[in-house]
């Protein structure tokens, strides 16, 4: 027969005992991986920080993170907490909007993902949805991010954004993705490309020339090409803006954000006919619980701008 393990003596902890303020401070360095971010963020000294986690960790009774020559990493108790201390943040601010829509009002956090470079995008309803939703009396601090689709779905999973909108190749499991339109892009080179004024453009020559591409959307970019000498990866469109107008690459970008280099004459679409692509922008959010009062909010002006544009 197995023994049971050794019991371990814990201080006596309630919710209500542990400061907020610790937990806020615990989770921003967290969050920043290390102390240089979360002083930023809180306007606290690194020697304050530290003396807050200190006494988090005696208030919890375990060591949440490891800190010295080697750097700053969370214990696996610590990368616990952090979870623990994410969701309890997040039933907060849910708490708190709600009861807020309770008396009428609109207040709390609201945190909006983005895809890179979507501002060029004439279609996008964000700033109509920002619009409508700032055109009603609120007290709600609006947070914007841009990233790439993994980092978006990874944030949504976590409870870091509450939706975000962009364009998604990889669904995941545990996040509801909604059409919103369709966006289209184009091969695209550079002025002094030898395709640069051509038309006409063989398969086997754009088989030959060197490909760039986002590493989030090559694989569809490759199916779309047939056959490319893929020769540089980037994590965003303005990485690959660059590399096409240095007329050395070739790689698809969406429309509008190449018309200006197009007007500009410093870009050109390479056989629009045959190199398009169509893609799904969506609006993303958790599967799981219910969104608060403004999340629900928001999401209903974004179909309505959606619908408008």
């Amino acid at each position: 027969m197995t023994a049971p393990p050794p019991s371990v003596n814990l201080p006596s902890m309630n919710v209500d005992n542990i400061d907020l303020r610790l937990l806020r401070v615990f989770h921003a360095l967290a969050e920043h991986g290390g102390f240089a971010g979360a002083q930023a963020e809180l306007g606290l000294t690194p020697s304050t920080l530290s003396i807050h986690l200190s006494n988090l960790e005696q208030r919890l009774g375990m060591v949440l993170c490891e800190r010295g020559r080697g750097g700053f990493r969370l214990t696996e108790k610590g990368e616990h907490v952090h979870v623990a201390t994410k969701r309890m943040f997040a039933a907060l601010e849910d708490f708190r909007a709600e009861t807020a829509a309770l008396r009428g009002m609109l207040m709390g956090e609201l945190a909006i993902g983005l895809a890179d470079s979507t501002v060029t995008d004439p279609r996008s309803p964000i700033a109509g949805a920002i619009r409508r939703f700032e055109s009603r009396q609120n007290d709600v601090h609006l947070r914007l991010t841009v990233d790439r689709p993994a980092g978006l779905n990874h944030a949504l999973l976590d409870g870091r954004l509450n939706l975000a909108v962009g364009i998604f190749p990889h669904h995941v499991a545990g996040v509801d993705y909604e059409t919103l339109y369709a966006e289209r892009s184009l091969l695209y080179c550079g002025a002094g490309h030898d395709f640069f004024g051509r038309g006409g453009i063989e398969a086997e020559e754009v088989g030959k020339a060197r490909f760039v591409g986002r590493a989030y959307s090559l694989e569809r970019d490759l199916d779309a090409i047939g056959a490319a000498r893929h020769k540089a990866s980037v994590e965003n469109m303005e990485a690959e803006a660059h590399l096409i107008l240095s007329g050395c690459y070739i790689g698809f970008l969406p429309e509008h954000f190449a018309a200006g280099f197009v007007a500009a004459g410093r870009m050109q679409a390479v056989d629009a006919e045959r190199f398009t692509l169509m893609s799904d922008v969506a609006l993303a959010m958790p599967s799981a619980g219910k969104p608060n009062a403004v999340v629900r909010l928001f999401r209903e002006e974004l179909r309505k701008a959606n619908a408008e544009a």
